[in-house]
């Protein structure tokens, strides 16, 4: 039987740990492209050598159609798989929004990330399990407001979400970023992100010896609809050194209401080294969890684990839209199995872009599980899942979807877009969702129903009392571990 064959195109510190793992996986490596030739596996590398992460993705991003044209899979049926390392945050959020061509989707299988989200993957926040009766709140502290500060801090609103928000609104994550130029840079923050923090709350400090500066923004719907978005921020203008910011965060440490996780993403290195020096006993003496931030040159597991458990997802939500449920009578019941060529191909036809919600689904899977009371590693365990737990991660998870198409520039209905909609939701609804406009961006006890006339947390529900399906299939492919 022929080796699989890799190719690996580009320059990055990781590529030497890519290496190790293909060769783990007995791939032939291949570090020039042929003409015509045939590959497994293509790895394209931006330069992170280059004086400008931008241009350097543009330059690996444009390669790509020629790859397609020029590269083909020894199996003539499938796609080579190519995953694309990019350096910056910009990058990667375009192409979660905006889909490649059709005539490179028909030859390459492509994944985009960045070496930050992977170390932001690896940043465990409820390291005490936050449960639905937990008085407790996520509260991640963030000093630096450059590109892996911000990669961190969306990843985070993309998973933070828990059950103990559904009976206690103000038990939302909170995200501190500090920066001694918060004040500019949350702007440039919150411009790029608008519709997030015009439906959150968030708030600008600038800490002062006699008062601090506080200047406080409110979701744009408070008062009118219930609230919807679990997650809080706070952008701070201080140095580390600063005597009131260090006071303050003797009390987070303190505060037995919260989980505090503090992260030094400064892009400067030396700079987090020497701030983590600087950091209050106090923070030591409670055992908050402290992460430096650094240059990964590892972590990027090849196999794709989260891919994977992805397509599982994404298989269910498809059967549940299009088939499963089709007679749904209101009583939820498990799916027995999963029927993996039906479900490759679900996901093979899905745009690049659409694939980013299974896969940020997939990340919250371990959250999900210890906020019911499971570790993380008990997948033996997940079929213990009540129907109460179902009904409640089925709200979780249209918190965390939410979030999720607010951080991609979809925004609420006004009062005026809901009534048209709801007037005629067949046409409507898909008509303005076309124009980044979602009728289903509201809080979970209010979603109404779409065009087969079923209320929409029915999917909600159909995913979560499938979570212990997924997992196993997932399981049983990993080979028992998880």
């Amino acid at each position: 039987m022929a080796k699989r064959k890799v190719m690996i195109i580009g320059s990055h510190p990781v590529k030497d740990d890519l290496i190790r793992q293909y060769q783990a996986y007995d791939y032939d490596i291949v570090t020039e492209m042929g003409m015509q030739d045939t590959y497994d596996e293509i790895f394209l590398l931006s330069d992170a050598g280059s004086r400008c992460p931008k241009e350097a993705d543009n330059a690996i991003i444009a390669k790509i159609a020629d790859i397609a044209e020029n590269t083909r899979n020894a199996d003539a049926q499938k796609k080579v798989k190519c995953h694309l390392l990019v350096q910056c945050q910009d990058t990667l959020q375009l192409l979660q929004r905006v889909d490649f061509h059709n005539s490179i989707k028909e030859t390459l299988d492509i994944y985009p990330f960045t070496m930050d989200e992977v170390w932001a993957q690896n940043i465990v926040l409820d390291y005490e399990p936050v449960t639905v009766q937990s008085e407790k709140h996520i509260h991640l502290v963030i000093f630096g407001m450059g590109e892996a500060a911000e990669t961190l801090a969306i990843h985070t609103a993309h998973v933070a979400h828990f059950p103990n928000y559904i009976h206690n609104h103000s038990l939302r994550t909170r995200i501190t970023m500090i920066d001694c130029d918060a004040t500019r840079k949350s702007e440039e923050m919150i411009r790029k992100y608008k519709h997030l923090f015009d439906n959150s709350y968030y708030r600008t400090v600038i800490p002062t010896e006699k008062k601090p500066i506080v200047r406080f923004h409110k979701p744009i719907y408070e008062g009118k609809r219930e609230d919807f978005v679990d997650v809080e921020w706070e952008f701070v203008e201080a140095e580390s050194w600063c005597a009131e910011l260090r006071d303050k965060l003797r009390l987070w440490a303190a505060d037995s209401k919260q989980l505090l996780t503090i992260v030094l993403a400064d892009n400067d290195g030396n700079k987090n080294t020497s701030d983590s020096l600087l950091l209050p006993q106090e923070l030591y003496e409670h055992n908050i969890p402290i992460h430096i931030h650094k240059q990964q040159n590892s972590g990027y597991d090849i196999t794709q684990p989260l891919v994977r458990m992805a397509k599982n997802v994404n298989y269910i939500y498809d059967q549940c839209y299009n088939e499963n449920i089709k007679d749904w009578k209101g009583t939820l019941r498990h799916a027995v199995d999963i029927d993996k060529e039906k479900r490759d191909a679900s996901w093979d036809k899905l745009p690049t872009a659409k694939r980013f919600s299974s896969i940020y689904n997939a990340m919250t899977i371990p959250t999900k599980m210890r906020s019911i009371g499971l570790a993380d590693t008990d997948w033996n365990k997940f079929y213990d899942i009540t129907q109460q737990d179902i009904r409640l991660l089925a709200q979780v998870e249209h918190n965390r979807w939410s979030v999720e198409e607010l951080i991609l520039g979809f925004r609420p209905c006004t009062d005026e877009e809901q009534k048209i909609i709801s007037a005629d939701v067949t046409n409507q609804k898909d008509a303005y969702k076309a124009k980044k406009i979602h009728y289903d961006l509201r809080a979970y006890n209010d979603l109404r129903a779409d065009k087969t006339g079923r209320g929409v947390q029915v999917y909600d529900l159909c995913l979560s009392s499938c979570l212990p399906l997924i997992s196993k299939t997932f399981t049983e492919e990993e080979g028992g571990k998880a």
